[in-house]
């Protein structure tokens, strides 16, 4: 399997990576994206992935690290120097997040749009969108940039079948992580039941949100990527690895991996 949206670089995992590299390829997961989420986390990931041939990076600034990037200049220009890189397979994650007070939804707005424009100079990566009870905005925003809807994974969906139908109006892809197996993710569940299968991504998200059976393991890991798709496919009644081939072909088709 591909997990397509991890976060190696954070000291949970980072810290013991030799053994969660091996625990990932013991399950099966043969490619990790580690996503960077701010222009120092960024540089780690694609150090990172340059070390590791099975690995590749994102990068972008994260809405809730808006505040530690309030200098245009600064964030254009690692985009710039990094996005040219081999590993790097995507922009982001970006977006915006409403459920936190912190930090400033303008704040957010701007990072949010200083990324926007630069994806126009690297046509051939996708964006990771990060949303969090922005659904509305988000569309908004995205639309208006006048970049190809197709560009767009919104990962770890969080919302209603309505707002997944959304998502999927405006061309974009949906990764669902272990959200979707927990027993009060009803919603998520059947998001994941009428998402088509070229739009739909597996991924863990870890080190947060391990899937059913394993919700109390702390930190999750790659390795806990194919438990996202086992229950995905029990949602859609299809055998697990017509879903599992399914999600990968769509990973590599859109982050164009090898």
């Amino acid at each position: 399997m591909i997990d397509t949206h991890c976060h190696l670089t954070y000291p949970p995992l980072f810290d013991q990576l030799d053994a969660v590299l091996a625990r990932a390829a013991g399950a099966g997961v043969e490619q990790m994206i580690t996503v960077g989420t701010s222009p120092q986390d960024a540089q780690r990931a694609v150090e990172l992935a340059g070390r590791h041939k099975h690995l590749f990076a994102t990068v972008g600034v994260h809405p809730l690290h808006a505040d530690q990037s309030p200098d245009r200049q600064a964030v254009v220009d690692c985009v710039r120097a990094l996005a040219g890189a081999g590993q790097v397979v995507a922009l982001g994650e970006m977006g915006l997040d409403k459920h936190y007070a912190e930090p400033p939804l303008e704040m957010q707005r701007r990072v949010l749009d200083w990324q926007l424009e630069l994806a126009g100079e690297f046509p051939d990566l996708p964006m990771i969108i990060h949303n969090r009870k922005a659904t509305d905005e988000l569309i908004e925003r995205l639309s208006a940039s006048g970049l190809a809807g197709e560009r767009f994974v919104f990962h770890c969906f969080t919302g209603t079948p309505a707002e997944a139908e959304k998502i999927l109006a405006l061309g974009a892809s949906i990764g669902f992580t272990g959200i979707v197996t927990f027993k009060n993710a009803l919603e998520v569940a059947e998001a994941a039941r009428l998402t088509p299968l070229d739009r739909l991504l597996c991924e863990t998200d870890s080190p947060y949100l391990t899937p059913e059976p394993h919700r109390k393991v702390r930190p999750n890991e790659p390795c806990y990527v194919p438990y996202v798709a086992r229950h995905i496919a029990g949602i859609r009644g299809l055998a697990e690895k017509e879903l599992i081939a399914a999600a990968d072909a769509n990973a590599r088709r859109i982050f164009r991996l090898p």
